[in-house]
């Protein structure tokens, strides 16, 4: 009884959601250049003659989708992770005091021991220092500053670690919504654990095949009230996705009966080309399908407008899958209930399925299915698809009628009589014609007088002109121009951003028309800033119940660089996260304008030259703000030491200076003394002098002096040899 219940309900949801899209799937034909190939058969047919060219689909609206896609994933925006829960905030608090009084204990623990050696050793008394009070506020504001919790470091762990997961495909996911956003104005996506409930899967789904109930009091649409997906499977897929469900009943029929996708609705063909051929037995051309001899030789699968008759085949043993979601309220709270239709008659109960819930409101839960509508307020969605349809198609008939006016473009000619072609000239008259034109274009027109009927020249006087004149075609061309320039308007992707760029367009035009296309522009990076954050988000939330006991990873930092993380399951499994993202224009407009100062602060040198590469392929605003303020602060660093280091010179120049004037005043002392060295050294040798000539008198005065002596004694001993000679005894006697 109670799964009886749950058919009808699947069912109804089944009956009340599932319904052909077919303006979306006209939209993705327009994008995909296919239009109906009937819709322009009656002016390209003229009452059975035909004109020499089709109506061709010139793609109009494509490449500014292409471009916006394209665009914003180039500027690949910050994600930024916050806790929003009461017990993790507290916690985070307690975290960075814990870390704010580690810190100041380091840091006194380290003072206290260099003040106790300086006690011992030189018995310094300790003083109070302003400077200690100084570096713990500083410890404190720096801490509070660049404090990151565990809880938030698992979380944006596990956002990169999602991020470059090849298995999930993020960025190749993401275009694939953005793509979807602007053909249809919706995108749907769920994220759910995979089969061995061990990794994230996010899996984009089709807007034409996902139906949902929009709570209309509400914008996020995972909190609508019901949904529906459509699947088209095989019974081997069915079997591999659903085996563990299904019972053995449902599995033999799987196995045993054969299935085609022939229910009403379904977009997906296999489209056979008509073609021209000769029928032997009724001996006329015919149109007949022929499979195509194209990539797919006849294969090609593509969405086709509701109403084409062209259509020899649908796809084969496929069976088409509903898989239900709706929410009920029991117990005091929102439950959800998960229903699977297989085919016509096959059902899969669910029931009751346990779904992630908020800590801060557990009644509340969400449906897998989640997505957005580029809507206004009346609700419809905003295709720019469908709503440049008619310019589409404007667009191609005026080139249709453009080329075929060249196609059927002639050219300048004469009337001219057979009969009066001159005789002489041949035989047979295409010989005659050919030499008749011939000599006319060396400037000689011939024609025979004597010939029958050749009174009058052979030609009309006038001519005739088939050409087609240049205004003609100028004009057609100036109205595609002003189509493209509407659409342009309409899009936000101007010529300068299509690349459509000349030569005179002035600089000046170029950034005013890339600054209005920013601005018309923005609503849509608006959007897709807002998918980007609700799939991380889901991703995180999916992540507490795939990664319960925790995740070990890798995330690649670039090409010689890899990071290896732990996130433990208490910092995320039971936390309330809130995803946070910068705008994402302003911060592609940042990340231009810093770069574009890099040249300047080279040229200042605030910034070195090796760090040049690293700010030029930074991948967002956070890695460049980090390289830059980095090598500031090293700039910074190195011009401080550099400035200390020129202080330094200079004083030693001013001490050199000092002792290069004491050297002065000392070589001059030293000329003085050398100078009085020289005048005593010169009075020396006048004393020398002086004294040697005094020597030299005494000598000589001496020697006078002996020479007298020597005299006297010689008269004394002649006169005492004459007293003893002389006879007298009485004068014998020698006197000294």
């Amino acid at each position: 009884m109670k799964n009886q219940k749950e058919i009808e309900k699947i069912n109804n949801c089944i009956a009340r959601l599932v319904y052909d899209k077919s303006i979306l799937k006209k939209a993705y034909n327009y994008y995909h250049c296919v239009r109906d190939s009937e819709q322009f058969k009656h002016i390209e047919e003229n009452f059975g003659v035909g004109v020499p060219t089709s109506v061709e689909f010139t793609p109009l609206i494509k490449k500014h989708i292409d471009v916006l896609v394209g665009e914003y994933l180039e500027l690949d925006p910050d994600l930024q992770i916050t806790c929003k829960d009461e017990k993790t905030v507290s916690n985070i608090m307690r975290d960075k005091k814990l870390k704010v009084d580690q810190e100041l204990y380091t840091f006194l623990q380290r003072y206290l021991q260099n003040a106790i050696v300086n006690i011992l050793l030189n018995g310094e008394q300790p003083v109070n220092d302003p400077f200690i009070e100084k570096e713990m506020q500083k410890i404190q504001e720096n801490v509070e500053k660049n404090f990151v919790s565990e809880y938030e470091l698992a979380a944006q762990n596990i956002l990169s670690y999602i991020k470059h997961s090849r298995d999930i495909d993020l960025k190749n996911k993401m275009r694939e919504l953005f793509t979807d956003l602007l053909i249809t104005g919706t995108c749907y996506y769920r994220v759910k654990a995979t089969g061995d409930k061990c990794n994230i899967q996010l899996e984009v789904l089709n807007p034409l095949d996902t139906f949902i109930e929009r709570n209309h009091n509400n914008f996020y649409l995972n909190k609508s009230l019901r949904s529906v997906i459509r699947r088209y499977m095989t019974s081997e897929q069915v079997l591999a996705e659903f085996c563990d469900e299904l019972t053995p009943e449902a599995k033999s029929q799987l196995k045993n009966k054969e299935h085609n996708s022939g229910i009403e609705g379904d977009y997906r063909y296999v489209t056979v080309p008509e073609s021209l051929i000769y029928d032997e037995d009724s001996k006329k051309t015919v149109i007949a399908n022929i499979p195509s001899a194209g990539i797919l030789g006849g294969l090609e699968v593509s969405p086709v407008l509701p109403y084409e008759t062209d259509i020899t085949n649908r796809h084969e043993n496929t069976i088409t899958v509903y898989e239900c979601e709706w929410l009920e309220w029991k117990d005091n709270k929102i439950v959800k209930h998960e229903g699977i239709k297989i085919g016509e008659d096959i059902y899969i109960c669910r029931g009751e399925v346990d779904t992630i819930r908020s800590v801060s409101n557990p009644k509340e839960c969400t449906l897998s299915v989640n997505g957005m509508f580029f809507s206004d307020k009346n609700g419809q969605p905003f295709s720019l698809i469908v709503n440049t349809m008619a310019m589409q198609d404007k667009y191609d008939i005026l080139q249709f009628y453009r080329d075929n006016l060249i196609a059927s473009s002639g050219t300048i000619g004469d009337w001219i009589d057979l009969a009066h072609v001159p005789a002489v000239l041949g035989v047979e008259l295409p010989e005659r014609l050919q030499k008749w034109l011939a000599y006319k274009k060396n400037g000689l027109a011939l024609f025979d007088s004597s010939q029958d009927g050749a009174n009058i020249i052979n030609t009309t006087f006038n001519g005739y002109d088939d050409t087609i004149k240049a205004q003609s075609i100028q004009a057609i061309q100036m109205a595609i121009d002003s189509i493209e320039a509407n659409a342009s308007a309409m899009t936000g992707v101007f010529p300068e951003k299509l690349g459509g760029i000349q030569e005179r367009d002035a600089v000046s035009n170029v950034k005013v028309g890339l600054r209005y296309s920013t601005l018309l522009t923005k609503q849509y990076f608006a959007a897709m800033d807002l998918m980007l954050k609700e799939v991380n988000y889901d991703c995180l939330n999916v992540a507490k119940k795939v990664y319960k006991n925790g995740l070990t990873g890798n995330i690649v930092l670039g090409p010689k660089m890899v990071k290896i993380f732990t996130a433990l399951p208490e910092h995320f499994t039971v936390t309330d996260f809130d995803v946070h993202i910068q705008d994402s224009t302003e911060n592609f407009q940042t990340k231009q304008e810093i770069k574009a100062l890099n040249t300047e602060l080279i040229k200042a040198g605030l910034v070195d030259v090796d760090q040049v590469v690293n700010i030029a392929t930074a991948r967002n605003i956070t890695e460049l703000k980090d390289y830059i303020e980095k090598s500031m602060a090293a700039k910074k660093a190195e011009n401080d030491m550099a400035g200390q280091l020129q202080q330094q010179v200079e004083q030693l120049n001013q001490q050199l200076a000092q002792y290069e004037q004491q050297i002065g005043e000392y070589n001059n002392q030293i000329k003085q003394l050398q100078s009085q060295v020289e005048n005593n050294n010169n009075a020396k040798l006048e004393l020398e002098r002086q004294k040697i000539a005094i020597d030299d008198r005494e000598a000589r005065d001496k020697k006078d002096y002996n020479d007298k002596q020597i005299e006297v004694k010689t008269k004394q001993l002649e006169l005492e040899a004459m007293q003893l000679n002389d006879g007298n005894p009485y004068n014998n006697k020698i006197h000294d």
